[in-house]
């Protein structure tokens, strides 16, 4: 495995030795590490972006059952999950599918209507986005506001997830405006071929308030020639948290730690070129 381009290094995750990394969510796409203890003690989480696999903040909630979860996906419906009991209906009506691929598919839809049910979880059909230009986008200024509105929530410490698909840099700004009430972040970066320049500047303006400590390489995309995985995981705690003396986590993936987002594929390695 070579070694990442130096100029790279300053992505290196710091060792939090007090603090355990743990893995939310299942083995695949959807899963992401934070850290136990504020998980934990932790009272809001925001998540931008849900698609198809909520495993990680069901994790959450069997560790803090009092976790309050703001969740923000405008492409979310139940329609794609009924459509497919339908399909599957026909099949087995006209003796073309097996009673199991049925039952599946009406145990998905059981399972995403009863997650909305569930006290810990306040769901908005809306975008990320900044600025907000349409009626169906939200800005970090509003999300923060709902969460203040609510006397049980209002000044509350954060942990936020943001997956929205290359929107993320579009907020970064936003994010470190309430840097001082996030406990951790857990961010997807999309399409380095593409964003290399501004997912490194927007590293650097996080850095000012957060210290990485994690990092991972989404496998369903490939490597640029410089070795940087196209689409990264990272976390970030708040620099409160960071530790006197730094030393560095230098080679990824992390057994026992990170999966595959492809579970078909290798995962991405990658190594930092520190002494």
């Amino acid at each position: 495995m070579r070694f990442l381009d130096k100029k790279y290094n300053f992505l290196a995750p710091i060792k939090f030795p007090e603090k355990n990394l743990k893995r939310f969510g299942r083995q695949g796409d959807g899963g992401y590490v934070c850290e136990d203890g504020l998980v934990s003690n932790t009272e809001i989480l925001i998540t931008f972006g849900m698609g198809p696999d909520w495993t990680f903040e069901l994790d959450c909630i069997k560790t803090n059952p009092e976790i309050k979860i703001f969740m923000y996906d405008y492409t979310v419906s139940y329609w794609p999950y009924m459509k497919n009991v339908l399909k599957y209906f026909r099949r087995f009506i006209t003796l073309r599918g097996k009673p199991n691929a049925l039952i599946n598919r009406i145990r998905y839809l059981k399972d995403y209507l009863s997650f909305f049910k569930l006290k810990n979880i306040f769901f908005f059909s809306e975008r990320i986005a900044y600025p907000a230009r349409k009626k169906i986008d939200t800005d970090i200024d509003k999300v923060f506001s709902r969460i203040d509105s609510n006397n049980n929530t209002k000044d509350k410490s954060v942990i936020l997830k943001c997956d929205i698909e290359g929107s993320e840099f579009e907020i970064i700004d936003r994010i470190t405006k309430y840097s001082h009430r996030i406990e951790a972040l857990i961010f997807e970066f999309h399409w380095m071929n593409k964003n290399e320049k501004v997912f490194l500047d927007s590293i650097k303006k996080l850095q000012k308030y957060f210290d990485i400590a994690h990092i991972h390489g989404n496998n369903h995309v490939d490597k640029l020639e410089s070795g940087l995985p196209i689409v990264l995981e990272i976390t970030l705690l708040n620099k409160k948290y960071s530790p006197d003396n730094k030393e560095y986590v230098k080679s990824f993936p992390i057994r026992g730690l990170d999966a595959p987002n492809n579970p078909t594929k290798e995962d991405l390695s990658f190594q930092f070129d520190i002494e």
